[in-house]
């Protein structure tokens, strides 16, 4: 416990972030664009604690976004198309 790594040199200062009202289309094109592989949520408002939550890869997934809204799934939104993979199969 007296041992410690100091990992500040492998550290970003300044990570990409998004406010919490930002949609997460907005939010996946900035990943896409950019490359990232995480993305820190920050609030609207200041008082809060400086991070709400993050982003990552699997947050952005089909199947991910289904489970959380399985609502969407029947949905008729003609914008709103998901393809999702088939079951891998095993020979």
């Amino acid at each position: 416990m007296e041992m410690f790594i100091d990992l500040h040199p492998f550290t970003n200062a300044s990570p990409y972030t998004v406010v919490e009202t930002m949609s997460l289309a907005k939010a996946l094109i900035l990943f896409r664009e950019v490359g990232l592989r995480h993305l820190l949520v920050i609030p609207k408002i200041s008082t809060r604690s400086p991070v709400v939550g993050i982003l990552t890869r699997h947050d952005f997934m089909p199947e991910h976004i289904l489970s959380l809204n399985p609502m969407l799934v029947k949905s008729r939104w003609k914008r709103l198309r998901f393809r999702l993979a088939p079951p891998s199969k095993l020979f």
